[in-house]
């Protein structure tokens, strides 16, 4: 409301308004009209509830909103206070003669112009919304204002009546007091008071809250007996899963203790007895594996020796399919990350940088998931793309990302793999086949609420048969031909997540290159048609 008044404060049309002299009634009624401001900030603000201009312009119409200020207004409490403000913010409480209760405003003195001029505005705070703050409560809520009358309360035969709390000082500015077993309404309470001033005002507002002893008392023994009883759950409850956990441990242990001992002894006889999916599961599982495994090794000592060979040759090649399948990404990473401190270490800086380019660009696949991404995530696989293609065509290639138009590339979040398939098409298309040297640009800016992305190349370019061949591939939904294959699973991809409006475009020609214009929405709305320039 502070933020408001100040607006109001500074409105130059309004000043205009309520200075201009007008000669009838009907261009009084046509200048308000023109002015909905403060019809709009009663609107679109819920604390509000009204806003009320006292004017001393005898030939404008009253509205509700402007108001002629006469000598009964001149003598109230709140407008002396508005005038002696000197445009200072300052809180009332009000007594409204129409519904015969009190309110909380905002007072303000407008100055109008030069020559001492001004306007006093009352801006009444919404009474629904402030009990709205309080009604989920338990407790009783008071507020005053400048240690005066009360403006809100659970109770509304409060308001208007002034608080009667022996021990409980007037306060101005930023404070709190505490209040112990104090009587109020023949009850012992426990009391606390808030002091605060609201930003940019001059009045100090007071929260009361006021608790009675015997719920803080209840309160206090059932938080008593709950921590008890948490207390002896967290005893007794771990005594008793470790006294179950060791007892079936035990047994489970003891039973392939047993198993062992036969398999030992020659029995290889061994049946399934322990199931799950904890370590003493998977142990008995690889048990029961080796002993199968045991059992065929002998069975295979009866065959002939070449067939023999050729089993064991085969079981060696499973096993080792088997500990390549196992190989996790860890292993990948930690073996390029050592290649490249070989390759630094022999002052090769070159190639240890192009092989730590190739590792990010190969955990970015791996953590790929369907979710949105950053712009700066995705910009920086294609970044270390081109420059791996750098790498291996010298100064053959080159490249430049430009982001414009202040788009931050942290927060912007677009689909993961939108760019790096144009990148990638435009290098192997344009430019991997083009005598001399060539170069790819990526501009992205901000077109009206959408954001455009433009991927160019001085390759090779299409001729118009070819150009409109990709461009029906790229319409054609799950187009898997042809060297539009990203084009289409790009374009396809955007209009399904963003909407039918979005999507790619193509242009190009024999010679000059080729550019693709990626577009879609800088907010986007899932499962709906996004009205907007058609692509």
């Amino acid at each position: 409301m502070t933020n408001v008044s100040d607006k109001i404060y500074f409105d130059k049309q309004l000043k205009n308004i309520i200075s201009t002299k007008y000669g009838s009634f009907l261009e009084s009624i046509d200048a308000l009209s023109k002015y909905p401001v403060l019809k709009e900030y009663t609107q679109y603000y819920r604390q509000i509830e009204a806003i009320t201009m006292y004017v001393d312009n005898s030939t404008i119409c009253e509205n509700g909103f402007f108001v002629k200020t006469t000598d009964a207004i001149r003598k109230e409490a709140w407008y002396k206070a508005a005038v002696r403000s000197g445009g200072n913010m300052i809180w009332q409480c009000f007594y409204n003669k129409d519904n015969n209760s009190y309110y909380l405003a905002l007072v303000r003195r407008i100055s109008i112009d030069d020559n001492g001029n001004y306007a006093v505005m009352v801006m009444r705070v919404s009474y629904s919304y402030l009990t709205s703050v309080i009604q989920n409560e338990r407790t009783t809520m008071l507020m005053t204002v400048d240690n005066d009358r009360i403006v809100l309360a659970d109770d509304r035969e409060k308001l208007g009546t002034k608080i009667d709390i022996k021990g409980l000082n007037p306060s101005y500015g930023d404070s709190e007091q505490i209040l112990k077993n104090v009587t109020y309404e023949n009850r012992k309470v426990f009391i606390v008071c808030e002091s605060f001033l609201p930003q940019k005002t001059r009045s100090t507002l007071q929260i009361i809250n006021i608790t009675p002893t015997s719920d803080i008392k209840r309160q206090v023994f059932a938080t008593y007996i709950t921590g008890i009883a948490i207390a002896f759950i967290s005893l007794v409850v771990p005594v008793l899963l470790m006294l179950l956990f060791t007892g079936s441990f035990s047994d489970r242990i003891l039973f392939i203790r047993t198993q062992i001992h036969r398999a030992a002894s020659g029995d290889l006889d061994i049946t399934p007895g322990i199931s799950g999916s904890d370590e003493i599961a998977e142990l008995y599982t690889d048990l029961i594996k080796m002993i199968g495994d045991m059992k065929k090794l002998l069975q295979e000592n009866y065959e002939h020796k070449l067939q023999q060979q050729k089993l064991l040759t085969k079981q060696n090649e499973a096993q080792f399919k088997m500990l390549a399948s196992q190989i996790n990404p860890h292993f990948l990473f930690n073996t390029l990350e050592s290649i490249r401190m070989k390759a630094y270490v022999c002052g090769q800086r070159e190639i240890a940088t192009v092989i730590k380019l190739l590792g990010k660009s190969m955990r970015s696949l791996l953590e790929l998931d369907d979710n949105p991404q950053p712009l700066k995530s995705e910009l920086d696989f294609v970044r270390n793309y081109l420059e791996i293609q750098k790498f291996r065509f010298a100064d053959r290639v080159d490249y430049t990302i430009d982001v414009q138009n202040g788009i931050d590339e942290k927060i912007l979040k677009v689909l993961p793999l939108l760019i790096q398939p144009i990148v990638e098409n435009a290098f192997v298309h344009g430019l991997e086949q083009k005598e001399g040297s060539g170069k790819i640009d990526i501009i992205v800016n901000r077109q009206h609420e959408n954001v455009l992305v433009t991927v160019k190349d001085n390759g090779l370019g299409m001729e118009s048969e070819k150009l409109e061949e990709v461009h029906r591939k790229i319409k054609e939904a799950g187009g898997k031909t042809g060297k539009s294959i990203g084009l289409s699973n790009v374009n396809q991809r955007i209009k399904l997540y963003y909407g039918e409006s979005y999507g790619i475009r193509v242009d190009s020609s024999p010679g000059t290159g080729t550019t693709v214009w990626i577009s879609f929405p800088e907010q986007p709305v899932k499962n709906q048609n996004i009205l907007g320039k058609e692509w």
